[in-house]
């Protein structure tokens, strides 16, 4: 269950939904639209919580700030040829084409990514079937590489997941679960591939360590060296793996 708080810090107020978990300690996160969210165990009372936030309401509201200023450049999509999307990490440029038939299409060549509608669709129209085309797409691509790329280390790992779902997640790119199934953010599919490898092999090896100990990144370590600069490289730059938005030129 979500609940919706506030407290008070220097005359403004933080807001944050607090959700119950199974988790044995509490934590916090500022997500890619600056909302913060405290995952706190059932034992734990609200009191503790609230003065688990005071004393972290400076780096709140830093990391706060921080997102804003990033999201600050971005603007709305409209869906229309001559944007840019990325896929893989590289940029591609759009091109919309209609055609008689009703089956969307999507073609990537050379540096332009060119997405196929119906003809004589009004604009609102238009724009819902380029982005839900570009959508369908680009979770069959990311379906098929995550699927490669978990059997490739899961012969590292000696490690394979009982089932793997491709999903929309606002503020997760992976997670895995005690039953041992992994999900994947489809969004992943706009990152450089070494940046997806970090996120299938950081699950995969929670199906080996349920938690963040040293245990479980020396195993991260042990197959990703630069395990740690992708993290980084998702932590700056995942705002911008987003097909709603883009970034201001």
């Amino acid at each position: 269950m979500k609940v919706k708080h506030f407290i008070e810090n220097n005359g403004q107020r933080i807001y944050y939904t607090l959700c119950r978990t199974r988790r044995k300690t509490i934590g916090i996160i500022v997500d890619n639209n600056g909302e913060v969210k405290i995952h706190a165990p059932y034992r734990v009372s609200e009191k503790q919580v609230i003065d688990v936030v005071q004393k972290k309401a400076d780096w709140i509201f830093k990391k706060v700030n921080e997102v804003a200023a990033r999201n600050a450049n971005l603007i709305p999509r409209q869906f229309v040829s001559g944007e840019k999307f990325l896929y893989l990490g590289k940029e591609y440029t759009l091109e919309v084409l209609e055609k008689d038939s009703q089956k969307s299409a999507v073609l990537i060549k050379n540096d332009t990514i060119t997405v196929y509608i119906l003809k004589g669709l009004d604009e609102e129209s238009r724009t819902k079937a380029v982005k839900d085309t570009l959508i369908h797409w680009f979770r069959q691509q990311f379906a098929g590489i995550a699927k490669d790329r978990i059997e490739k280390y899961s012969q590292y790992i000696n490690a394979a997941p009982c089932k793997v779902v491709i999903k929309d997640q606002k503020t997760r790119w992976g997670s895995c679960s005690k039953k041992g199934n992994i999900n994947l953010n489809w969004r992943l599919v706009m990152a450089p591939v070494e940046i997806i490898d970090y996120v299938i092999v950081h699950e995969l090896c929670h199906l080996k360590f349920m938690n963040h100990s040293k245990y479980f990144w020396n195993l991260v370590v042990s197959v990703l060296p630069n395990c740690q600069e992708s993290r980084k490289w998702l932590k700056d730059n995942g705002n911008r793996l987003t097909i709603s938005h883009c970034t201001k030129t």
